[in-house]
């Protein structure tokens, strides 16, 4: 109950701080920036030759990828074995592996079929095929997470813009 209190309490003074800014005229659009800032330099935890990582935290990571993001976004660069790298047991690895129905080749009338996951298995695609994903994206394809932070310039770093 206290948490949920806190919570209103903090909406509440936002959308005070907001009401303000806009009477105050401060929340007019921004005007054009001639100069982009620059995000300012992070020490990660992993980096380094002694670097490791919060293994908590890539637990959450994969919980929320598994619950919210692999409706859309396909991991297919990784198997489920490598889940022990977060941490996860060989017995919880079996387990996540095998809550999903996976492709296991064709029938003997040339039909697909599935079947549970194996820690082996790669992770599951949400669509079958890019053409798929398109179309139930509006067009647009949806990156594949297992490769994402290669596809950000200068690697994981602050984002200003979120």
């Amino acid at each position: 109950m206290r948490a949920v209190r806190s919570l209103f309490a903090a909406l509440a003074l936002g959308g005070l701080a907001a009401g303000s800014l806009v009477a105050s005229g401060l929340g007019a659009p921004a005007q054009a920036q001639e100069e982009v800032p620059t995000p300012p330099h992070q020490q990660w935890s992993w980096q380094g030759p002694f670097g490791t990582f919060d293994l908590a935290a890539a637990q959450r990571g994969f919980q929320v990828y598994s619950e919210v993001c692999s409706n859309c976004h396909a991991m297919k660069e990784l198997h489920y074995r490598d889940l022990a790298g977060i941490g996860l047991s060989p017995e919880q690895i079996q387990a996540v592996a095998a809550a999903v129905t996976v492709p296991q080749g064709v029938d003997d009338q040339g039909q697909p079929k599935e079947g549970p996951g194996t820690p082996g298995s790669q992770f599951r695609s949400p669509f079958p095929n890019e053409q798929a994903a398109r179309a139930a994206e509006n067009g647009a394809l949806p990156p594949d997470l297992s490769l994402i932070v290669n596809a950000r310039e200068g690697g994981p770093t602050m984002s200003l813009a979120s």
